[in-house]
């Protein structure tokens, strides 16, 4: 029992005047049950209750994504539900049939569904009991009328997703199938363990090519509700029996189809040059080449036919194209078609370890070919093209592509580069140039005026820039426009972090307000966001005081959550910045072969902080 409830609740009413209320009067103290047992949700009309499910289907899905459980667990679920049976389980009845309520039922294993009798979840779990159930399932077993609400609303099971501990006969994908009538389905698929078992755990048997087919067999006769798909696989074998069967010619066309996104993560030793199972090396074609809705496309290890019509298509939005040995990728023509064909649309193109084949000298259109044109050579005009990523491509490439890809609305680049000196590169971004040089017009027909490639940029990540120092400082006095920053310096110098502290002339002078008589070089004036990693939190606050010194100070820093930070800095950072927080890095950025970076590294950028008058006036 628990304690005892006072006789009366003091309530304030908008006159400020207290008023008495019995604890169990519904209609004045919600927070109270009613006391005849009566349910007052179950009032609502069923589409308001179905909206209400809906709501909640995508609030515990986007919990989930962002590194929720997404769930509550079946012993939770059970309690809740023993608890629910005990007070209120009495009380149900001839109250709600005169109020005209609907029955609420509590729903037990002996539960069944109307339409489909094959649910993974519709009776209670024998041995794993701490199995996280979707939202949509704890819903469908609150009450009858709950159940019927849920089950009659197609638009709660239309994302399925499949883990590798499932197995046939995939109930629960059956279930959703058929409770998502006619919708769109969002399919997931991650055929990979899970990389978080504990030694205590018993290590699931793998996820078999029979176990994969089985799953196709049931999804493939929906492909014309296929939304999205995204499969996961660290076994090519996997993705092959996926393409494999995606390019039959009894497949369907994906009509709806607007989302497609293969990864293969298997680690491989060393750099490849050519794709290490010949077995599977074909390039098929999926759908039967028809996909006409697809927006986004992301090929990461895994290559098709690159002339089919979905990879060239006036609606195309994103396309992400990631480790794809030389022998696979498309030669010259076909990636510049595909890229012709999207330039309207596309938004976010992004190239890790890939792009187009062949030395950057064979890239071009000869007369004759049928991708030939009077303007097949020039420059590519991506009118639309916000975002660019770029990673393991060696310095040639990317000079090369840069030279043949028009981009005037670039605002977020990022760079991701290991071997090799990119310093011409960064020359070449940092030149003058003209949107109507790029195309072949005249700039004075434009009135345009010459600007760098890197005066647009309002974002910019880099993770891996070889280049020379003083490449480093010209990059950043043509940052002007810059409004975010985002260093991973793992695997950068430490010039990407010094340069940008201002530079007084011809020293900083005492600890008062700023001497307006000196002049400061402050690169990055617009910067208000900064991201780092591997940079000690002293740094960071010395950082962010000088750029407040001299009247450009930042809004927002992030670091990484492994950052050697006192609590001293951390709090200060918390008082003088907008916003401090913590994110974490990339698996990437874990681990650098030259450790933290020591003050042996901090070269021409280190500071005697005994003789350094501006960082001691914050100390005062």
């Amino acid at each position: 029992m628990g304690a005892e409830q006072p006789n009366h609740i003091m309530d304030t009413t908008e006159n400020g005047e207290m008023d008495a209320q019995s604890p169990r009067d519904p209609q004045n103290n919600p927070s109270v049950p009613p006391s005849d047992g009566s349910c007052p949700i179950n009032r609502l009309p069923p589409e308001i209750l179905s909206l209400i499910f809906e709501h909640g289907t995508v609030a515990a899905e986007n919990f989930e994504e962002v590194g929720g459980e997404g769930g509550i667990t079946w012993s939770e679920f059970s309690e809740r539900h023993a608890e629910y049976e005990e007070g209120f389980g009495e009380q149900e009845g001839r109250a709600q049939e005169e109020k005209g309520e609907h029955k609420t039922e509590v729903i037990g294993e002996e539960g069944s569904d109307s339409d489909c009798k094959c649910s993974e979840y519709d009776s209670e779990p024998s041995s794993e009991e701490d199995v996280h159930l979707p939202f949509q399932f704890i819903i469908s077993r609150v009450c009858r009328h709950w159940r019927t609400v849920a089950l009659e609303t197609p638009s709660l099971w239309t994302r399925i997703h499949i883990s590798s501990v499932d197995r046939p006969p995939y109930e629960r994908v059956n279930a959703f199938l058929a409770r998502s009538k006619s919708l769109p389905l969002d399919i997931y698929i991650d055929s990979e363990l899970p990389d978080d078992l504990s030694d205590d755990e018993d290590v699931p048997t793998e996820f078999s090519e029979a176990n994969l087919k089985e799953l196709l067999a049931l999804l493939v006769p929906h492909v014309p509700r296929w939304g999205s798909i995204e499969v996961h696989v660290e076994s090519y074998e996997h993705m092959y029996t996926f393409l494999k069967t995606l390019s039959d010619p009894s497949v369907p066309p994906a009509s709806q189809l607007q989302v497609l996104r293969l990864y293969h993560h298997e680690e491989s030793d060393g750099d490849i040059t050519t794709f290490p199972k010949s077995e599977f090396s074909d390039h098929l074609t999926l759908f039967s080449g028809y996909a006409p809705r697809l927006q986004n496309v992301s090929l990461w290890g895994v290559h098709v036919d690159w002339t089919q019509s979905w990879l060239h298509s006036p609606n195309l939005v994103e396309l992400e194209l990631a480790y794809h040995t030389p022998g696979v990728r498309p030669d010259w023509p076909t990636f510049s078609a595909m890229l012709r064909v999207a330039a309207p649309t596309l938004e976010r193109l992004s190239l890790e370890s890939s792009g187009p084949s062949g030395s950057p000298n064979e890239w071009t259109i000869e007369p004759g070919t049928p991708e030939w044109n009077v303007d097949a050579n020039n420059p590519i005009l991506l009118p639309k093209l916000l975002q660019l990523e770029l990673a393991f491509i060696p310095p040639l490439e990317v000079i090369s592509l840069f030279r043949r890809l028009c981009m005037p609305s670039l605002k977020a680049l990022t760079l991701n580069f290991d071997n090799g000196d990119y310093t011409d590169l960064v020359t070449y971004l940092a030149r003058p140039t003209t949107t109507a040089a790029a195309t072949g017009t005249t700039a004075s027909s434009t009135k345009e005026q010459p600007r760098s490639f890197l005066g647009g940029l309002e974002f910019l990540k880099i993770a891996g820039l070889p280049c020379s120092e003083q490449s480093v400082e010209k990059m950043y006095s043509e940052l002007v426009n810059l409004d975010a920053l985002n260093l991973s310096m793992d695997h950068l110098s430490f010039p990407f972090f010094g340069a940008l502290h201002p530079q007084p002339t011809p020293t900083l002078e005492g600890s008062g307000p700023p001497d307006t008589t000196v002049s400061y070089r402050v690169l990055l004036p617009r910067l208000t966001t900064l991201f780092i990693s591997n940079m000690p939190g002293y740094n960071v606050r010395r950082f962010v005081h000088e750029r407040q010194y001299v009247g450009v100070p930042l809004r927002m820093v992030f670091v990484e959550e492994n950052t050697d930070i006192t609590p001293e800095d951390e709090n200060w950072l918390k008082e003088n910045l907008e916003k401090f927080d913590y994110f974490e890095g990339s698996d990437d950025e874990d681990v650098y072969e030259g450790g933290s970076v020591s003050s042996s590294y901090v070269s021409s950028y280190e500071w005697d902080v005994d003789n350094d008058d501006l960082w001691e006036s914050d100390a005062e």
